[in-house]
């Protein structure tokens, strides 16, 4: 997709990404993964492992560049999930659709167009984790949850965590709604 885009673009998809979505979203702490970047932030680059090896300063990392290879902080992320939530950068039609056109990734889990939907089923996915966005390969997660209005962002720099991530919007999901239950039973 990067290549469709630079393409039609004719430009490099890290200046599509300044251009279209960093620049307009003031995420100014956000670029293409080292190596493709023209731009750095001022925060140090959270360490990446794959078990216990500290990756962070391969250059194979590359590899992800249109695929997900963004480094950004918890600040920029919030700026771009609210603008998705908002239709400040796609239209309402065109998230609709993205929530809608999926395939099963897995059971209450499904994915399409880069994004993880989480959806009620009987016994095994409870309505209240309704919510959607997407959990990277490195342990990072950017979730919406549409019943609380609660943003869920971070990483666990740890490739393969994705599951963990999940999980641990879950049970932040479950602390939250018991949180505001017991609000609601003092008032």
């Amino acid at each position: 997709m990067g290549l469709i885009i630079e393409k039609v673009t004719s430009l490099p998809y890290h200046d599509v990404l300044h251009i279209y979505i960093f620049a307009p979203l003031r995420m100014h702490d956000s670029y293409i993964a080292p190596g493709k970047s023209m731009r750095q932030s001022e925060y140090p680059l959270a360490r990446l492992f794959v078990r216990h090896i500290d990756v962070t300063d391969y250059d194979s990392l590359s590899f992800m560049y249109a695929g997900g290879g963004i480094v950004s902080t918890t600040e920029d992320l919030l700026r771009f999930m609210r603008a998705l939530v908002h239709h400040e950068l796609i239209r309402p039609e065109t998230i609709d659709t993205m929530l809608r056109d999926f395939a099963r990734f897995f059971p209450g889990i499904d994915y399409g167009y880069g994004v993880m939907r989480f959806r009620a089923i009987p016994l095994l996915m409870p309505a209240r984790y309704q919510a959607w966005g997407n959990a990277g390969s490195t342990g990072s997660f950017m979730f919406y949850h549409p019943a609380s209005d609660t943003y869920f962002i971070g990483s666990l720099n740890q490739f393969r965590y994705h599951q963990k991530g999940i999980r641990l919007m879950m049970q932040t999901i479950d602390k939250l709604l018991k949180c505001d239950v017991w609000s609601a039973k003092r008032t």
